[in-house]
């Protein structure tokens, strides 16, 4: 029998997304049941933290299927003019579950009038990704940002944490190279797969000759880290 790659990577999508519908209305009748149960507060904050892992598997199988798309060359950015204080606030009523089942701080912070060109649907794959990662490393207070450069060719979008921060090597290799590989743990385990798609994902925004990128570093505006998303405009 000849193995065909394709029609496997194929198949290997198609099951993805239908674990990501099922999972998605397993999600929603277990929403529906544990309203309608009473609950006292150590169950209910044990409640939100399943909620809270409910909605990182759904967003890492969204990811899963973008990041796919994206190795297969498939052009799947649909840009879109976001107006960014509605886009961070509608992002942060989005994780409701994680601020609860994590007691965080999840704040945004940009000038009412800014807006951009990119993919709402990626940019939210991306910001989901550094948001859980921020939290995985203990991070309690998170706050999103957004800004343009002084000649409007750039948006950036910037996710600030209170958590370690990130590795002194790590931010020396991100900045000689541009390829660091994600947030290395101390137990070494991190795979960075996350960091990695995410900048696949991000580089498909593109203007011109410009392709956006995803750079590490300090935040200015908390004690931890700084994910920044620079999408060309």
């Amino acid at each position: 029998m000849t193995h065909n790659p394709q029609l496997a990577d194929q198949l290997l999508a198609a099951s993805i997304h239908e674990i990501k519908n099922r999972f998605g209305l397993m999600f929603s009748q277990l929403d529906q049941l544990l309203a309608a149960l009473p609950l006292d507060d150590t169950l209910s904050h044990n409640a939100q933290q399943i909620k809270s892992e409910a909605e990182f598997i759904g967003a890492e199988l969204v990811r899963v299927l973008a990041s796919y798309k994206t190795l297969e060359g498939e052009n799947i950015v649909n840009a879109d003019q976001q107006f960014l204080v509605d886009f961070l606030e509608e992002k942060v009523a989005r994780h409701a579950n994680t601020v609860r089942a994590h007691d965080l701080n999840l704040a945004y912070d940009c000038d009412e009038e800014l807006d951009g060109f990119f993919d709402a649907g990626i940019v939210n794959i991306v910001l989901d990704t550094a948001i859980y990662n921020a939290v995985q490393e203990g991070a309690k207070t998170i706050l999103l940002t957004a800004d343009q450069d002084s000649e409007g060719h750039a948006l950036r979008i910037q996710i600030h944490d209170d958590g370690p921060g990130f590795p002194a090597a790590m931010l020396e290799a991100d900045a000689a190279a541009g390829t660091g590989q994600g947030r290395v743990k101390a137990d070494g385990q991190s795979t960075g797969l996350g960091l990695y798609f995410a900048r696949r994902l991000i580089s498909q925004h593109q203007e011109a000759d410009q392709a956006g990128y995803v750079e590490l570093g300090a935040s200015d505006r908390l004690a931890g880290a700084c994910v920044s998303l620079v999408l060309p405009q």
